[in-house]
């Protein structure tokens, strides 16, 4: 028995008072010491007319927040075990795709599925391949031998394009006229064909080789991947599913890093870790098994010579990066924060070249603009570090500011700036990038040949470091067969 006290003027009895604070006390304990319902999709229906999505499940919460394949979706409404999203069913391909719901970071606080979504026949099917974040292109159907046998092939160098008099003119002579003539074109051109031939190569190399191990093994290659990949695969570390969410730029759709990260994390455990794992075993059967490798050689391009001040690095270093850079991007001031880690990483081995190539409005030709008032005063790389490590937009405010960081004379570069000093040099910096085949930036050279963009879970040191150390192997190779 609980005895109270007496109280006058109405108050009320201290006795009540202390129970409901006994009662609360005791329901929070409770609720801390109940286990976390797990949340759980059973599955989700789409309704094309209507643009929404249905999900069914358990344990979403009053704030259930939902992704599909990495895109926040708008929650019309939401129970405990229902949600009704809106997501543009109808004009998306017919295709697997990765949903997930969460309430919060932890494990117990968000599932996923992959659901079959998409309209068959849309005009999204007819488009080039769907490229998601930190997966390969979705593969299109395969045309039989006989159809594909019936498309024409590309001609070769030394067929006759045409004929006057008694001279003949060949495919090459034709080539080369192009590269001349529409530079911009034929580079473009031909990186197309060699990602395509690249990307193709790549494949039929994998399988071929795992067909040879799972004919050696008696099984089938499905089965031999069941068995061999799981094993391999590793949980990606922060850095992946913080670069994974940078990446995604305004596909966020203004979401914090916090409310994304269990669809990211679902992302990569889906589709990058199994994949990754696969790579991993390919590369082992490639040592250990049959001999197989990518002989494809890239196209390359000669690159004009810079200023002294644009170059980091020594002239005779082994590996050149060309970065044809714009500071309103935000890939570009990304990847280029890991400049410095990868000059400490490969010293003398590597030089560094800065190209500007503003390809994102007027904010990008003054941040050009900038670059090379800078030089004009033998600032330039420490004016780019200076906006390397504040990466915000582009503003006269930030410019200047970032110039006062560098240790910049302010009046003599707020008058270049203002004055627009260097405009005719940014005019002529677009037209050289164009004669490379290049029109937006961020794009790099490593000794001529075009990066490909970077996976979206790859931060920018390993994705740098990957291509530096290939470029080398590439070297070698070339050293030691020409012995």
């Amino acid at each position: 028995m609980i005895f109270g006290f007496r109280t006058s003027g109405g108050q009320k009895p201290r006795v009540a008072i202390f129970t409901a604070g006994l009662l609360a006390a005791v329901a929070v304990a409770n609720a801390r010491q109940a286990p976390a319902r797990q949340l759980f999709v059973t599955s989700a229906v789409a309704d094309a007319s209507a643009g929404t999505l249905t999900i069914s499940g358990g344990n979403f919460g009053t704030h259930p927040f939902v992704t599909l394949d990495l895109i926040p979706l708008e929650v019309r409404a939401g129970l405990d075990s229902l949600i009704v999203a809106v997501a543009p069913i109808g004009a998306e391909p017919a295709a697997e795709y990765l949903l997930t719901v969460s309430r919060g970071p932890a494990p117990e606080e968000h599932a996923s599925l992959q659901v079959r979504l998409g309209t068959p026949g849309s005009s999204a099917d007819n488009a080039a391949d769907r490229v998601q974040p930190g997966r390969n292109e979705r593969a299109l159907a395969k045309p039989s031998s006989s159809s594909a046998d019936a498309l024409p092939t590309l001609t070769t160098g030394s067929e006759t394009a045409g004929q006057v008099g008694d001279r003949s003119i060949s495919i090459e002579e034709v080539d080369r006229e192009w590269r001349r003539s529409d530079p911009f074109n034929y580079m473009r051109l031909a990186r197309e064909i060699y990602d395509v031939r690249h990307r193709i190569v790549e494949t039929m190399v994998t399988d071929e080789l795992l067909a040879i191990e799972a004919k050696a093994r008696g099984v089938g290659v499905d089965a031999l991947l069941a068995e061999e990949v799981p094993k391999r695969i590793i949980a990606m570390p922060d850095s992946a599913v913080i670069s994974l969410y940078q990446s995604l730029g305004d596909n966020t759709r203004g979401a914090t890093f916090e409310q994304m990260r269990p669809a990211l994390r679902a992302w990569l455990e889906r589709h990058s870790e199994p994949e990754l794992a696969k790579m991993s075993f390919v590369e082992e059967l490639k040592k250990v098994s049959t001999r197989a490798e990518v002989a494809l050689k890239a196209p390359r391009v000669q690159i004009d010579p810079v200023a002294e001040g644009l170059m980091r690095g020594p002239q005779a270093a082994p590996v050149e990066i060309v970065a044809f850079g714009d500071f309103q991007s935000a890939e570009y001031v990304r990847l280029a924060q890991a400049f410095s880690r990868i000059r400490d990483t490969f010293g003398d081995r590597i030089r560094f070249v800065f190209k500007n190539l503003p390809a994102h409005g007027p904010e990008s030709v003054m941040a050009a603009e900038a670059l090379l008032c800078a030089d004009a005063q033998s600032r330039f790389w420490a004016f780019h570090d200076a906006l390397v490590s504040q990466p915000e937009a582009i503003s006269a405010t930030h410019v200047k500011q970032s110039a006062t960081a560098a240790g910049l004379n302010r009046q003599m570069f707020d008058a270049c700036v203002d004055d627009h000093r260097f405009s005719g040099a940014i005019r002529q910096a677009i037209d050289e990038a164009r004669r490379y085949g290049l029109e937006d930036s961020p794009s790099f050279l490593i000794n001529g040949r075009l990066t490909p963009h970077p996976p979206a879970f790859l931060p920018a040191f390993d994705f740098f470091k990957l291509l530096i150390e290939e470029e080398l192997a590439y070297q070698a190779k070339s050293a030691a067969a020409a012995r």
